[in-house]
């Protein structure tokens, strides 16, 4: 038999809601366990360009694929440091939009 006080509407509607926060913060623990991807994950500009030309100097790509992955890379860094507010872009770069 129920007790008294959880007959009551308030009671009900406090305990469901208590028990929805109880749910969503254990989905987004479980989430975020399976997700490894954090800020910190993110290679700074200078370690992806040492890392394709290692790989090129070791024979891993060909002249062809180290142009086109240089470039590819460059534009992409680019990109991102001009979506990054605290980066220092170069004033002279005809691609720097403000």
């Amino acid at each position: 038999m129920m007790p008294d006080f959880l007959s009551s509407t308030t009671v009900q509607a406090g305990l469901g809601l208590l028990i929805l926060a109880i749910l969503v913060t254990a989905a987004t623990y479980v989430l975020a366990s399976y997700r490894d991807y954090t800020a910190e994950d993110q290679f700074e500009p200078a370690d992806v360009l040492a890392n394709l030309e290692e790989m090129h100097l070791k024979g891993d790509i060909s002249d062809e694929e180290f142009r086109t992955i240089k470039a590819r890379t460059h534009q992409h860094l680019e990109g991102s440091c001009a979506n990054d507010d605290s980066s220092d872009v170069d004033e002279s770069s005809p691609d720097t939009q403000e």
